[in-house]
């Protein structure tokens, strides 16, 4: 799933010790369904036992090659010390392979084919999800490639989509974004679209790691961007981090509030600075010069942080995207047949949103189409 091989399902990890400790409950219901099924049509042993046969000496035959070829690119061995091994081992393996592939038609057929359906999900599923990533790809810009700040200072569409005023909606809008980067897709359709922004701006990225928890310190990274009042926040967080809580809202304003407090005290504390050097230099040289005294930096902090008080105040939103794809017109037809399977399975497996705590009368998802 991590490596977009498979579609997303819940999984549950049980352990804060051992990492590789997992629950996955569909897994475990596919498990019993197909061990009731099995025993029930292999009626002897035999049959069985040849099914097993051949799954251990697959496994037995790939585990050689793979070793062979860490040895290779990973150990960095001389590919000549590593060939004599592999060809002896794998030769045996094949011996055996090739003796237990004598009882396919007597029941090892099943192992073939539920080898062969696996692995045709899970080469579909990656041929689906990068032909999601190019369409995804067109959408990818910063801010500033379709928005812009006019001369009064409202935003406005760049000329190459339109050129509208936005209007500004009072309220805190959270934009979920996938690649915690570029400006999230959902955002660009939304204000493309619908023309207005809201008054504070958040992109919420969460980033998993291969830990159970992340200390609080570690866990929040915030940015201003080129807009008004929009920021983005990323989350790093472990397997055993509960991020998406009711009070998701009030932690992420509370993040976002810190950040421009901290950015205006470092401001500050570089402006004394130059200051304390600037002064001995003068009295130094003898100078009469006074040194500059800084612009406090106050009025820009304080209207930030009304504006982020006052749009949480009033109404808080999660704007999250509802992206329908079709396959593009003149597709041959092998292509569409994948990509047709693809996204019958896309649109019939876990949807971001069953993973949402936040409630519900505060969700907003917007649909918009990309071709494939």
């Amino acid at each position: 799933m991590k490596l977009s091989y498979f579609p997303q399902l819940k999984v549950v990890h049980t352990s804060t010790t051992y990492h590789g400790q997992l629950y996955v409950p569909v897994a475990n219901w596919l498990l019993m369904i197909g061990t009731v099924i099995i025993a029930a049509v292999y009626n002897n042993t035999t049959s069985l036992g040849n099914a097993y046969g051949v799954c251990v000496m697959f496994v037995t035959f790939f585990d050689t090659c793979m070793v062979t070829l860490v040895a290779i690119l990973v150990w960095r061995i001389k590919p000549y010390f590593v060939l004599l091994p592999w060809l002896f081992i794998a030769s045996m393996d094949g011996a055996f392979l090739s003796s237990a592939l004598l009882k396919v038609p007597d029941g090892a057929w099943f192992t073939i084919l539920l080898a062969m359906v696996l692995a045709s999900v899970f080469i579909l599923w990656r041929f689906g999800k990068e032909q999601q990533w190019f369409a995804e790809a067109e959408d990818r810009f910063p801010t500033t490639h379709f928005v812009k700040t006019n001369d009064t200072g409202d935003l406005q569409l760049t000329e190459s989509f339109g050129g509208k005023v936005l209007s500004r909606a009072q309220g805190f809008g959270i934009f979920f974004d996938k690649a915690g980067e570029t400006t999230p897709i959902i955002f660009s359709q939304f204000i493309r679209k619908l023309v207005v922004a809201p008054e504070v701006i958040v992109f919420f990225h969460l980033r998993p790691l291969d830990q159970p928890s992340v200390a609080p310190a570690d866990r929040y990274s915030v940015t201003r961007l080129a807009m008004t009042n929009c920021y983005r926040l990323v989350v790093r967080h472990g397997y055993m981090d509960e991020v998406i809580t009711p009070n998701l809202a009030a932690l992420i304003y509370e993040q976002v509030r810190q950040h421009v407090i901290s950015r205006a005290l470092d401001r500050d504390g570089e402006k004394s600075s130059t200051s304390a050097i600037a002064t001995p230099a003068a009295a130094e040289t003898g100078s009469s010069i006074r040194a500059p005294t800084p612009a406090p930096s106050t009025g820009s902090t304080s209207s930030r942080l009304e504006s982020l008080e006052r749009a949480f105040n009033h109404e808080v939103l999660y704007i999250i995207g509802k992206e329908q794809m079709k396959v593009k017109k003149g597709t041959n037809v092998v292509r569409r047949v994948l990509l047709e399977t693809f996204l019958f399975l896309r649109d019939n497996t876990r949807a971001k949103i069953a993973s949402l705590k936040v409630p519900m009368d505060k969700v907003i998802e917007v649909g918009f189409v990309k071709e494939v």
